[in-house]
């Protein structure tokens, strides 16, 4: 009796009813979430997969991660199935990777994916797995991890037959794992180069290599993945994304002409699909990143206005209205408009200043714009305004 209860309540589960199976759980287990005395292990394992799911769906990670570590001793007691028992693990991995013990969570993906492969388990439930240790890494920030697992996913869906439009968003998520891998190191390597007076170490020069290599495959993926849903006729939107993600891995190698290009091409894009202002908004300033970083100040300055209009349009909070006028006082500073360039930055001081804004780089903004200003003050002139902006920045 006891098994059929636990099988309609991860029946309940598994339908989107979360509070309905915990009811389900309790009535078995006596009012808590624990299994009686007496049940076999495999069906007590089906107990604490269920209370596992629950506490997962609750954001109550370790919790979960607890339950399914049960789960899978019980599996091992009672000589579980090998497939259902490498999708345990993987439970396991993803419940580990939110409460942030992120080694333990790719230990077990790695056995779940191992698993998997060595009982035969069939294509599609290995590429769930390994679409799901992907997208866990993915959003962890676990990068190279996160290639690596949709290369894997890449491989199994073609061998399943997956449809274009799978295959456009999977290799679009291969694209977006090398482009945020590589872009922190891109942007180290153009610092380390552009050190006046100082020879980069040799490493660099393979490193820049390195990173060229893997730019140029993202590129081609967003390539292929745009072809693809072009030809799968999917939806507008994603289409959208792939080119923002392109023209964003453009900018961050420092490509800025077909960063330009491809930036433009995105705003058109996104016009013609009439996005909202907000979103429009802060596309603009990307290509006002791009445009300056090309040396095209009025035409900088104009994308820089243009998102701000959008921006405003759109009810945009103070701290993103503060970045996009710092950016534009910076790139007016840069042409020596230093009436403009002022009323700009100190529009974002303003709006820095009265955010209220909580998070953790507040104070850091604050004070790179209090400094800035008071560069651009002893640049125009203003000796004794340009002192008391930098002492009250270096006081920050």
């Amino acid at each position: 009796m006891a098994h059929q209860q636990i099988d309609a309540a991860l029946e309940t589960f598994y339908a989107g009813d979360t509070d309905g199976a915990e009811a389900a759980l309790k009535a078995i287990g006596g009012g808590k979430l624990e299994p009686p005395a007496g049940l076999e292990p495999l069906t007590e394992a089906a107990f604490w997969e269920g209370v596992g799911g629950i506490e997962l769906a609750r954001e109550q990670a370790k919790p979960a991660a607890e339950a399914f570590r049960r789960m899978i001793e019980l599996e091992e007691k009672g000589k579980a199935e090998p497939n259902g028992h490498a999708t345990s693990y993987a439970k396991l991995g993803e419940a580990l990777a939110k409460a942030d013990e992120i080694d333990s969570a790719i230990e077990a993906f790695d056995k779940a994916v191992k698993m998997k492969a060595d009982c035969g388990a069939p294509t599609p439930s290995r590429l769930s797995v390994a679409y799901q240790y992907a997208d866990t890494m993915f959003h962890k920030g676990r990068f190279k991890e996160a290639g690596e697992q949709f290369d894997n996913a890449i491989a199994l869906a073609k061998e399943a037959g997956a449809d274009d439009a799978t295959m456009a968003t999977l290799i679009l998520y291969r694209a977006e794992s090398i482009k945020h891998k590589i872009g922190p190191m891109q942007a180290s390597v153009r610092v380390q180069k552009g050190m006046q007076g100082m020879s980069p170490p040799p490493q660099i020069a393979v490193l820049e290599k390195q990173l060229e290599a893997e730019f140029q495959q993202a590129v081609e993926l967003y390539r292929r993945a745009k072809e693809l849903a072009e030809g799968a006729k999917m939806p507008q939107e994603f289409q959208l994304q792939i080119q923002r993600s392109m023209s964003e891995a453009y900018h961050d190698a420092g490509r800025y002409v077909k960063g330009v290009m491809q930036r433009k091409k995105l705003v058109q894009m996104a016009e013609q699909q009439k996005v909202s202002p907000l979103e429009l908004g802060y596309m603009y300033h990307g290509l006002g990143e791009s445009q300056r970083e090309m040396g095209q100040v009025p035409d900088a300055v104009e994308s820089y206005r243009k998102s701000l209009s959008l921006k405003q349009k759109a009810g945009a909070d103070a701290v993103s209205m503060a970045k996009t006028y710092f950016s534009m006082g910076e790139c007016l500073a840069g042409g020596k408009k230093w009436d403009a360039a002022l009323e700009a930055i100190g529009k974002a001081r303003d709006l820095e200043e009265t955010s209220g804004a909580e998070d953790d780089n507040h104070r850091v903004r604050l004070k790179k714009y209090w400094n800035t200003l008071g560069h651009v003050l002893q640049a125009a002139g203003k000796a004794e305004e340009a002192k008391q902006a930098i002492e009250k920045a270096e006081s920050l």
